[in-house]
């Protein structure tokens, strides 16, 4: 081989070393990532938060299924399962994973899966995430490697609530619930290592996890900023790698930065103006809807997301990543004239007063708020605007249904089913709704008990066409936008991926 050949070759041999190296994910190093929202406790079975949820799943807790960023449903610490058809039900029969333990040293069985879903659907736990598995008869431990759900119905929702349903990461037999709060224990490719309160909570790698090779990071650091002028200082300053759902503005900023770059995606979330139904006048459909009419989504997404491929406009209880959305932004267009028409029917031309309150530290809903109050002002409704601190909001709006508007987001399933489970279906022994937008419709909830009682995929479409139509008939909610999630991080931090679902999945990113 003459010496031109060789120098060919050599080059060769260079260049392919070096994609390995770009392309290889490599071990170790701290992820410092940067968070709006203190969790209110880290007992997925005990809280609603979407700030815990976002943590917690399938980080430190695992359920037997799990959602990819491809919208896949594929199995997690379940291997595989089978379905089977019985007298006014089904059973669900799991076949769980060999060899996993948990973050104490205890293995997993099927006895632990069997505990956590008594826990859950246990009156007693008073679990606000059980609703929508309160057609589970029975969980029955087949032997230490199979378990089986025995349902009421064929609640075909089942599988893909627990992919996705808060409450349904499998925790050890015998657990306190109490000390879970604070104190959380999984199979997942990370451990709890520690919460100082304001501060920040940390993370640890299992070095025993089930999957080889899994998690890449040693440590995660998620640090609690809720002000985002604070969050994109941190990340200018080198003092957090990653801002979780950065707000447009500061996206902006750092887009043509070499330093940084943006991964962006719809997150499916519902953004929506939520009206309490119990208190007058949004007991009046007449008045929701010319609320409806008031409302600009074009202006909001314009103003909020700063480039229209950063939102998508949403008039349903679901967004477009989801296969049984129906796009109904046509029903109510922008259009003041008939707002006030509306209105003055309803026995209010001259408008009235209200109030909307606002979570913080969630810039986005604020901002939403803000330019909703001022479109409604042109109608004659005169919004008042109360900001409040997320643990107020849970418990004064979520908790005690004390307010008359909010601006808020809800994480949505791919499962139809789950965008309904709560908002729609849970209700008072009386029969009235138990959720906080205080919504009652008999024939809606006929309508969504059927979706969960065929396996047909066609005739759960046209169900939950038809559920989706009907509540926006009704104006039960204001839909706003499904608004796309911008991550900002450091050019050196690969890997990460948005799931469709309020989580923040570590175990795939590492540090270039």
């Amino acid at each position: 081989m003459n010496l031109h050949n060789r120098l060919i070759v050599s080059l060769i041999i260079i260049l392919a070393g070096l994609s390995s190296l770009v392309t290889a994910q490599t071990t170790g190093g701290t992820l410092t990532v940067a968070v709006q929202a203190e969790p209110d406790g880290l007992n997925l079975i005990l809280t609603p938060a979407t700030a815990s949820y976002q943590l917690v799943m399938y980080n430190i807790a695992e359920p037997l299924m799990r959602y990819t960023a491809d919208r896949e449903l594929v199995p997690l610490l379940a291997t595989s399962y089978e379905v089977n058809e019985v007298d006014g039900g089904a059973e669900y029969t799991f076949h769980l994973r060999s060899g996993v333990v948990f973050h104490n040293g205890q293995p997993f069985t099927a006895e632990d899966v069997k505990y956590t879903f008594d826990t859950l659907l246990d009156p007693g736990t008073a679990s606000p995430n059980a609703s929508p598995f309160a057609y589970i008869k029975e969980v029955v431990v087949v032997d230490a490697t199979t378990v089986k759900f025995i349902t009421e119905g064929k609640a075909a929702s089942l599988v893909g609530y627990l992919a996705s349903g808060k409450g349904t990461g499998i925790i050890p037999w015998g657990s306190d619930m109490e000390a879970l709060r604070s104190n959380p224990i999984g199979t997942g490719p990370f451990m709890f290592s520690q919460w100082i309160p304001g501060d920040c909570l940390i993370f640890v790698k299992n070095p025993n996890y089930w999957k080889p090779g899994v998690p890449y990071l040693d440590k995660a650091i998620f640090k609690i900023i809720p002000a985002q002028v604070a969050s994109l200082a941190a990340l200018m300053s080198g003092d957090v790698d990653f801002v979780d759902r950065m707000v447009a503005e500061n996206a902006i900023q750092i887009e043509n930065d070499p330093r940084f770059k943006i991964v962006s995606g719809p997150q499916n979330l519902a953004q929506l103006l939520a009206m309490n139904h119990a208190r007058p006048p949004f007991d009046n459909v007449l008045v929701r809807r010319a609320i409806y009419y008031a409302i600009d989504r074009d202006d909001i997404i314009t103003a909020t997301d700063l480039k229209p491929e950063w939102g998508s406009p949403i008039a349903s209880h679901m967004t477009p990543m989801n296969p049984y959305y129906v796009d109904l932004t046509g029903m109510y267009p922008h259009d003041p004239s008939k707002a006030r028409e509306l209105l003055a029917q309803a026995g209010y031309p001259n408008g009235f007063d209200t109030t909307i309150y606002l979570p913080q530290p969630y810039q986005l809903h604020i901002r939403t708020g803000e330019i909703i109050a001022d479109q409604l002002r042109e109608v004659g409704i005169n919004c008042k605007l109360e900001i409040v601190e997320w643990g107020i909001w849970l418990d004064k709006v979520y908790e005690q249904w004390d307010y008359d508007m909010t601006v808020i987001g809800h994480d949505q399933g791919l499962e139809p089913a789950a965008n309904f489970a709560k908002g729609f279906t849970r209700a008072n022994d009386d029969g009235t709704s138990a959720y906080y937008w205080q919504y009652t419709n008999y024939f809606l909830r006929e309508l969504l008990d059927r979706g969960n009682e065929t396996f047909d995929v066609n005739e759960r479409k046209m169900i939950y066409a038809m559920a989706q139509t009907l509540i926006a008939d009704d104006a039960v909610l204001i839909w706003i936008q499904d608004p796309h999630q911008l991550e900002g991080m450091r050019v050196g931090v690969m890997g990460y991926r948005i799931l469709p679902m309020y989580v923040f999945d570590l175990a795939p990113i590492y540090l270039e």
